[in-house]
């Protein structure tokens, strides 16, 4: 069915020139402009709609790649990569026009996470580049120093940044400086180099003014502020937020995103709760619009791949019939022979059998479709409850922390702080499957690494040096295990930090979390610290305390098994628990 759309798609002519000038325009206000990159996108789609030329539809897709890819949603990029591998069964895709998406979809696999790997295919596809693309030479010198800048290796990745500048400035076009000085700045300032840094980042405000490019003018100093907030010179840091927030409606949601959580950091460094608690909630505001967005455009794109089958079904489908009319003529007259209506009555019992076939595998396809479709849907919103979830847990830690300053009794005050760590202790969780690819699991390494950094934050007035060892193996646990040993850790490591260490100045709490694969009680927990021990009359989890009770309610709820180490040298608690392969994956 496909291959006669394209044969009718080309007998319509259209003038390619123009169209290559079209994408050519769209590249650039990728870089200055997304809002108008997304209109410009939408216009292609519907000017080359009636066409049906795949070539065309490749092309647009690879660049809607890019689109969502500098919006940060990841779902739509996965969607569009997919679409754009089913166009190239339909025509011989050009070369460097793959070029395109091996290097978007090398970038989308990695997520920054293995940028060696990215770092190789990146290098491939610049050998094979032709030298007249200069956008895709300049796209993967920046990725590539990207990636050597998350890497730490900053000299390959300033030289990176040297190469794609001498493409831009022998180009001469701004856009393309205006980007290279964006990624300059970001290489420079991770660098410590904050000189340099906002040389980059002044330069390209400067393009932005002459060339009119108000949204982008924004970013410039949207980066800007960020620098001199994180470098203690706040005037200024605010003096580049407040041009922000005078002119709004020329700002990016996601640049907005951005300022937002530098005023909410701003505001808590000069003891202004109030200011930094009304900016965190525009904050969550616009993470949340941005969220509706992307599942806006996802459901969107959904409803238009839909329909577009439902088009080509039902010109299968009349097609059918016509098929239909024109066997009945010839059994007409086959039937005028003996010999040939016995032969025509085996062929239909033959037809009939492969029509009956075909229609149950397009039912059959059809289903499919709606459930994988329905499965994404469902995904996008388990990933929406958990981020809701999250912003809703800061809300009442925040609620608490206002609360708390209106408090003078100290043990209301502590008993408020233990209730903000294990409510920031549940946060993490939903803020981990958010994030994660796969939201049915939370992966416990990287989870109780972030919770023991929050612990190690709240009890840091105490003035200790205490430092948490961590033996975690990637471990990936559903959220009904996740939650009562994130808790239980809380517990252990705030009794670790109250009560271990009060006669020393610093000591070591060590934390190991294994599995065992040839235990019946395959899993291992040991929270241990150095300090005093435990010297109570009664048994540890017989302590009449909440933090005691809840991992005392939680060993139950994972029927675990516990001991005590107790042994002169320090305090610790071992649990053991059985957890089958439909709640874990041990990687």
């Amino acid at each position: 069915m496909q291959i006669s759309l394209v044969g009718i798609a080309q007998k319509k002519a259209y003038d390619r020139a123009e169209f290559h000038r079209e994408i050519e325009r769209l590249q650039e206000e990728m870089i200055v402009d997304i809002s108008k990159a997304n209109q410009t996108l939408r216009f292609l789609e519907k000017k080359y709609k009636d066409l049906h030329d795949p070539e065309i539809n490749y092309i647009i897709t690879i660049k809607k790649i890019k689109f969502f890819s500098a919006y940060g949603d990841y779902t739509r990029v996965k969607f569009e990569i997919n679409k754009a591998k089913r166009f190239q069964f339909f025509f011989q895709a050009n070369e460097q026009d793959k070029l395109y998406l091996d290097l978007y979809g090398a970038v989308y696999e990695s997520l920054g996470q293995n940028f060696d790997l990215l770092i190789t295919k990146t290098r491939k596809i610049l050998q094979k580049s032709k030298k007249s693309d200069k956008y895709l030479l300049l796209q993967c010198h920046l990725v590539l120093a990207n990636c050597f800048s998350e890497n730490g290796n900053y000299e390959e990745a300033i030289r990176e940044i040297e190469l794609a500048k001498d493409i831009a400035e022998k180009k001469g076009n701004p856009a393309f400086l205006f980007q290279v000085a964006n990624s300059a700045g970001q290489v420079y300032f991770f660098n410590n180099q904050v000189a340099h840094a906002l040389k980059e980042f002044r330069f390209a405000k400067q393009l932005a003014i002459t060339n009119h490019w108000k949204y982008a003018e924004q970013y410039a100093n949207a980066s800007l502020g960020e620098i001199y907030l994180y470098t203690n010179q706040m005037d200024r840091a605010k003096m580049y937020f407040d041009m922000v927030l005078e002119n709004e409606q020329n700002t990016e949601l996601r640049d907005l995103f951005q300022v937002y959580g530098c005023l909410e950091h701003y505001y808590e460094l000069k003891k202004n709760m109030d200011s930094s608690y009304f900016y965190s909630i525009r904050r969550n505001e616009i993470d949340d619009l941005l969220e509706n967005l992307r599942s806006e455009n996802l459901v969107f794109e959904l409803e238009k791949d839909f329909q577009t089958e439902s088009n080509q079904y039902l010109l299968e489908e009349e097609r059918g019939k016509n098929q239909q009319l024109r066997l009945i003529l010839i059994l007409i007259l086959m039937s005028i022979v003996v010999i040939i209506s016995i032969s025509y009555l085996f062929i239909r019992q033959k037809s009939d059998s492969n029509r009956i076939l075909q229609q149950q595998k397009e039912e059959i396809d059809e289903k499919n479709r709606e459930i994988s479709n329905s499965l994404a849907m469902k995904e996008n919103l388990l990933k929406e409850i958990h981020h809701r979830v999250k912003n809703n847990l800061q809300v009442v830690s925040s609620i608490l922390n206002l609360q708390s300053r209106n408090v003078h009794d100290p043990e209301a005050l502590r008993i408020i702080e233990e209730g903000k760590d294990r409510i920031r202790a549940i946060a993490l969780i939903h803020n981990q499957l958010h994030l994660n690819n796969d939201s049915a699991y939370v992966e416990m390494g990287g989870y109780l690494n972030k919770l023991i950094s929050q612990m190690g934050e709240s009890f840091s007035s105490y003035n200790k040096n205490i430092s948490v060892i961590v033996n975690v193996e990637e471990i990936n646990l559903a959220i009904d295990y996740a939650v009562p040993l994130g808790l239980i850790m809380c517990e252990l490591l705030s009794n670790s930090y109250k009560h271990a260490f009060k006669n020393q100045e610093e000591g070591v709490i060590e934390v190991e979390l294994k599995n065992n694969p040839e235990r019946s009680l395959n899993y291992e927990l040991l929270v241990k610290d150095n300090g005093a021990g435990y010297k109570g009359e009664t048994e540890f989890l017989e302590q009449s305390s909440t933090g005691v009770e809840i991992i005392s309610a939680f060993i139950q709820q994972l029927d675990a098994k516990y001991s005590y180490i107790n042994d002169g040298s320090g305090f610790g608690l071992f649990i053991q628990f059985a957890i089958d392969e439909r709640h874990s994956k041990f990687n």
